[in-house]
């Protein structure tokens, strides 16, 4: 069953903070941390390894079986589908959320005339082929375009950094207040602590009991690419107009120009981009999917691919009434929501180390 290296596991890790953060957080971040913003990225990555640290742990307890088919032991029948109900709508409900991110960037950029439910039609129907191929080709199409993606991201930097105002860099210290650390971090803890779900794909994963290892360099890796990207924008649009700026890390590319030939660089970046949160999607289907079919006692997830990706698409839809809409729900609910769901692993651990202590005790 371990079909997943560790590799692997990394690469999709970096793929899925990088590419989300970078396209579409980085605003928020500049409206609430400013110039703290990289010290609020940096702890928000801590907290969610932490975070992520408590699932790893229950796993490692029944590193062979899947959660969904041994929890029922740990919290009783009824809480734990209930549980795991709540979990494969967690990851369905932050896939609709991106999904409805990239289509909003895409008709506003690109397709100004085309229906919004068009482009996220097509988007989930590609998404659903992708879960329906199962967890190893999510794996190995993340290994595959993890290398392009982070070529083109290594490279921006040197292309963009001639237009950087180096002056500004001072304010990256002299405006920290530590009074406004977990103000400035709570928000983006629960993106990072997307790592839990690691939990519900832990028996394919081979060399298991270096996971969370896995996770410490894998999220540090990709939080020195969000740092350099965030602090750029900083240093090129400042910190009110990266805030104002939807799609700053966009402008940002504009800058970029190689020659008479080729003078705008961000359909090519976009285009590859994409194709990270392709990955992203459809791993956070999948999981979605295997839950489901888990407690139906299916060993197959393909039955339900197509009718998960149809539910996706109707809460993308209808995730929201406006970019403006959706940008304050991811602000200032989700971040609570999120955690609480991804601590809720916590129940089933603290209920094992409760029943082995008492059977030790009898």
């Amino acid at each position: 069953m371990q079909r997943i290296t560790q590799l692997q596991l990394g690469l999709l890790i970096i793929i899925i903070h990088f590419t989300t953060i970078v396209g579409f957080i980085v605003p928020m971040i500049a409206d609430v941390a400013a110039y703290r913003g990289w010290l609020a990225l940096l702890a928000a990555n801590v907290s969610g390894l932490l975070v992520a640290y408590i699932s790893v742990t229950l796993a490692k307890r029944r590193p062979h079986e899947f959660l969904a088919h041994y929890g029922h032991a740990l919290v009783g029948r009824w809480l734990h589908i209930a549980i795991m109900v709540l979990f494969s709508f967690f990851f369905l409900h932050l896939a609709s959320l991106i999904l409805r991110n990239i289509t909003d960037f895409l008709v506003q950029i690109y397709l100004p005339s085309t229906p919004q439910w068009v482009v996220a039609a097509i988007f989930v129907f590609v998404i659903s082929i992708g879960v329906r191929s199962g967890i190893e080709v999510i794996f190995r199409c993340a290994s595959g375009f993890f290398f392009i993606i982070f070529s083109v991201a290594s490279l921006n930097p040197f292309l963009v950094g001639r237009e950087l105002n180096y002056e500004r860099a001072i304010a990256l210290i002299t405006h920290l207040q530590a009074s406004r650390l977990v103000g400035d971090t709570y928000p983006y803890i629960a993106i990072f602590g997307e790592m839990f779900a690691v939990l519900f794909i832990f028996p394919y994963l081979a060399r298991s009991d270096k996971t969370f290892r896995t996770l410490l360099w894998s999220s540090f890796s990709s939080l020195l690419f969000i740092e350099t990207y965030f602090i750029m924008c900083l240093l090129l649009l400042g910190s009110h107009l990266t805030a104002q700026l939807t799609y700053p890390v966009l402008e940002m590319i504009r800058f970029i120009r190689i020659g008479d030939f080729l003078e705008n660089l961000d359909p090519i970046v976009v285009a590859i981009w994409i194709s990270g949160l392709f990955i992203k999607l459809s791993f956070l289907l999948y999981i979605s999917v295997l839950i489901v079919s888990q407690l139906f006692g299916l060993k197959d997830t393909r039955p339900f691919s197509f009718s998960f990706g149809a539910i996706l698409l109707t809460l993308s839809v209808h995730a929201a009434g406006n970019s403006t809409e959706l940008n304050h729900f991811i602000m200032y609910v989700w971040p609570t929501y999120a955690l609480l769901v991804e601590s809720m692993p916590l129940i089933y651990l603290l209920m094992a180390l409760f029943r082995n202590r008492r059977s030790a005790a009898s």
